[in-house]
């Protein structure tokens, strides 16, 4: 009887597993099987809120459905972007089927981007919803225990006041396009050192407040660490803004100014930079 009742349930495991891929056979497009499985047997769903937006309607035709809400990176995204997401699905019987929004970012790193001035300081449009609604709590939990990051070296976070080199600091060669030579051959100089060591390089990034300051620091890893295979490459040379959202094992910082305080005076984005390892 036993055996019968295991072979029983094999047969059914089967016909579950049949009926699940029934649907493949009818559906014939790369985009209605996609379509299916993801209102049908998704049980997690990853998209950016641009993507929500464009596809709104789509998702209301495939009948959506979802209970939960997670954002990422909220503290960056535009208000209204945060409650587009919300909406990709039809109220059932009057009401709205989502049963919770959980939001996750730091609103003391960069807002959302507004390139217009007079929406940006008139309208408010770079506040985002989660920075709204941290202004309206009476308590908030704060981790202050944070354990990923390990440099390696002697401190966890380690500071270089770097002497200008031929007594050159911070360069403009065109207007807004500030390097610093002394700078991006000495934090390249760092990175070539732990590759010797044997940290791996797709383990380390190098970040800069300065795109003039990120295609000089790219200029000298062609030169000096591309051309020999033991070395090669860092995962990125990108600049704060591009990476935040992101992160590495080690972060080799370059802030390139040393006459003015310049993009720092944003405390926000000096979070960012100390956030990334």
């Amino acid at each position: 009887m036993r055996a019968a009742m295991g072979c029983f349930c094999h047969l059914k495991t089967m016909f579950q597993e049949l009926e699940e891929c029934r649907a493949f056979e009818l559906l014939k497009s790369t985009a209605d099987r996609a379509n299916y499985l993801m209102t049908k047997q998704a049980k997690i769903v990853a998209m950016t809120c641009t993507h929500a937006a464009l596809k709104r309607k789509d998702f209301l035709q495939l009948s959506f459905k979802y209970d939960n809400l997670l954002m990422e990176e909220s503290a960056q995204i535009l208000e209204i972007e945060t409650f587009i997401p919300m909406l990709l699905q039809r109220q059932e019987d009057g009401h709205a089927r989502l049963k919770r929004c959980i939001l996750i970012g730091d609103h003391h790193q960069l807002p959302p981007v507004v390139k217009n001035m007079a929406f940006q300081k008139y309208s408010h449009m770079d506040q985002s919803l989660f920075t709204r609604e941290l202004g309206d709590l009476a308590s908030v939990k704060e981790e202050v225990i944070f354990n990923r990051a390990n440099a390696g070296f002697a401190y966890d976070y380690q500071l270089v006041d770097v002497p200008d080199y031929l007594d050159k600091g911070e360069t403009t060669p065109s207007p807004w396009f500030y390097q610093n030579e002394g700078e991006a051959e000495y934090v390249v100089s760092v990175y070539i050192y732990m590759r010797l060591l044997g940290y791996p390089g797709n383990k380390i990034s190098i970040l800069t407040t300065y795109n003039g300051q990120k295609l000089l620091i790219r200029d000298v890893i062609n030169r000096r660490c591309v051309p020999y295979h033991f070395i090669g490459p860092p995962s990125k040379v990108t600049t704060v803004d591009k990476f935040q959202g992101q992160q590495n094992d080690f972060i080799l910082l370059s802030l390139v100014r040393t006459r003015f305080v310049g993009h720092l005076r944003d405390v926000r984005r000096l979070i960012v930079e100390m956030s990334r390892a």
